[in-house]
């Protein structure tokens, strides 16, 4: 593929990660939190950037089609592994929310690479 996204597109998928926080909690129990301070959503922020990174850093290795959307659909996947470890991740601070948050999407977003990549034609 000729065409690399930006890593500038990371800042757009750190923006998606507070968004979905929000959402869960309006979902769950029916109004927003008021009481959350503004680092709660700086950290998930900062932890779908650190995601976003890793998904720019496999769609720009990607050679072909099928690995680019092996890519897409892998992060995708990881995306609710990711939530669920920052929430958990919460409750360990900082260290928490990143490690269990990033780790999660960028594994399985290398995985889906590595098996687009296997199972891509050229």
């Amino acid at each position: 593929m000729d065409k690399k996204p930006s890593f500038l597109w990371a800042l757009a998928v750190g923006l998606v990660f507070p968004v979905l926080q929000v959402l869960i909690y309006l979902v769950r129990f029916g109004g927003l939190n008021p009481e959350a301070p503004l680092t709660d959503y700086l950290l998930f922020f900062l932890g779908g950037v650190l995601a976003g990174a890793g998904l720019i850093y496999f769609l720009r290795r990607s050679q072909t089609p099928g690995t680019f959307r092996a890519v897409i659909i892998a992060f995708v996947i990881s995306v609710p592994f990711a939530m669920f470890g920052m929430v958990v991740g919460g409750l360990m601070g900082v260290v928490g929310v990143l490690l269990l948050g990033v780790s999660p999407s960028v594994f399985i977003t290398g995985v889906g690479y590595l098996l687009g990549r296997a199972f891509s034609k050229k």
